[in-house]
């Protein structure tokens, strides 16, 4: 049974400055917990299960759980849950600390991020992320934190495999630009076509806010600007692509490349 003291202490977790202070985060659905139990069993601090999870898990049928836990009911789940339908399994897990590796971001292909503020983009940009391969992205302080629970929820479990660091990105760039051999790709509305442009297999690709692209203080670093051509008719109403499906279609055609 939970006690009020750490139902109110999980739903505080809920908001970025006390995930920060106790350096924990909130993870919620039963894929995504087995994740988690799974690959990165150390990172957990404590999960929440109901007698069912534990038993159709098969923690209860002999297989041992080094790890603490608590049976809930599914009614104590839904007030710890931000689920209009409560979850099976929610954990409480420490928050990983990368340290940027420019050696690592200088041999590879990696994301930049400069305020990508919906929680949604952000987690589908990390899955994204994860199923083409790439380790890391960097995030401007001004996006959205990605220990969200809706950011989670829309990872789907990448959270735990792709290193998001948050930094001042004009900082990064200046060591970027040194570097040989490698490309420091802008995405536009209006550029080169990206199937036509010049891609290296190391590189950088910056993804601009969802209404306001790319800051302008960050211009004089890219060295190629890209665009996705548009096929649509000409009467479309449609102006741009969503963040995160641009972000898939231009991992792609960099990836095509590489094969």
């Amino acid at each position: 049974m939970l006690s009020k003291n750490k139902i109110k202490f999980v739903n505080s977790l809920k908001e970025k400055k006390y995930r920060q202070l106790h350096n924990m985060f909130v993870v919620e659905g039963d894929k995504i917990v087995a994740e988690i139990i799974q690959q990165e069993p150390s990172k957990i601090e404590e999960l929440y299960l109901t007698e069912n999870w534990y038993r159709k898990s098969g923690i209860a049928s002999g297989q041992k759980l080094a790890l603490p836990f608590i049976i809930i009911n599914p009614g104590e789940m839904q007030r710890i849950s931000s689920f209009k339908s409560p979850p099976e399994a929610i954990a409480l897990v420490r928050i990983p600390h990368f340290r940027l590796d420019h050696d690592e971001i200088a041999g590879n292909l990696s994301l930049m991020l400069d305020t990508v503020q919906d929680p949604g983009n952000l987690g589908n940009i990390i899955r994204i992320a994860d199923w083409f391969g790439i380790r890391n992205i960097i995030c401007s302080t001004e996006c959205a934190d990605c220990f969200n629970p809706k950011v989670l929820q829309a990872t789907m479990g990448a959270i735990m495999r792709v290193r998001i660091h948050y930094t001042g990105l004009e900082t990064v760039l200046q060591k970027l630009t040194q570097l040989p051999d490698f490309g420091i790709y802008g995405t536009f509305l209006q550029a080169s076509e990206i199937y036509t442009a010049n891609l290296l297999p190391a590189g950088v690709i910056i993804m601009g806010n969802e209404s306001k692209g790319i800051s302008k203080r960050l211009f004089p670093y890219i060295g190629e600007r890209i665009s996705i051509p548009s096929f649509r008719h000409r009467s479309g109403k449609i102006d741009s692509l969503n963040v995160a499906a641009a972000a898939a279609i231009i991992c792609s055609e960099f990836r095509r490349r590489q094969r």
